[in-house]
């Protein structure tokens, strides 16, 4: 199973480079490990050549135990996310640009613009502009984490957290889309989301919860 978690967690990594959801040294991402221990991307690597055995284990602590390095500066939020949500088993930390561009423009998230939004998306949470790689990150996040699986992160980036690897990356992925979308849409000159009765018969129909209960 470890392995079987390195190796998604590094090919997710080629995936956020190719997409231009990271470059250089950016974003990190993570893993629940059954014995309560978690798999994270170390510090200063690009994701686009990572190697399995590159990863790191720590435990709920953030101590290293397993592996050679450094683990990535914005392990805590990693942490903060696990403990406040049992059902999250993966997470990825990116800068998607368009989405961030909507935050630093201060411009309000445009919400389930399409069914994709609605699905996989849920409500997107805006969290205030905190330092990266300090302990004001996890505690900007705090208020999000119980109610939603993707938070924006003023002027910094984006986390989305999921049941599996590939599902905390589709939801990076479609973040940034959605993001494109609405973009256009406001070059347009209309941008508005979907009614909320839509998006509860959308909801519906694939099979998810109504909105608000988790």
């Amino acid at each position: 199973m470890s392995e079987a978690l390195r190796t998604a967690l590094c090919a997710a990594g080629r995936r956020l480079v190719a997409a231009d959801l990271i470059g250089a040294a950016e974003g990190n991402l993570s893993a629940r490990l059954a014995g309560g221990t978690f798999l994270v991307t170390p510090s200063g690597l690009s994701k686009a050549a990572l190697e399995p055995g590159q990863l790191l284990e720590v435990d709920a602590a953030g101590q290293v135990v397993g592996g050679a390095g450094r683990p990535s500066t914005e392990l805590p939020m990693h942490l903060a996310a696990y403990a406040a949500r049992p059902d999250a088993m993966a997470l990825v930390h990116a800068h998607p640009i368009t989405a961030v561009g909507f935050t630093i423009a201060g411009a309000t998230w445009p919400g389930d613009l399409v069914p994709e939004a609605a699905v996989t998306l849920g409500p997107v949470a805006v969290a205030p502009f905190a330092t990266p790689g300090t302990a004001e990150v996890p505690a900007s996040l705090s208020p999000y984490l119980p109610g939603h699986d993707v938070i924006l992160l003023t002027r910094h980036g984006a986390l989305c957290l999921g049941a599996t690897v590939e599902e905390a990356l589709g939801r990076m992925e479609t973040l940034e889309r959605v993001a494109r979308m609405a973009l256009v849409a406001l070059a347009l000159g209309r941008c508005e989301p979907l009614p909320q009765a839509i998006v509860e018969e959308v909801l519906r129909a694939a099979g998810k919860a109504p909105r608000g209960a988790r």
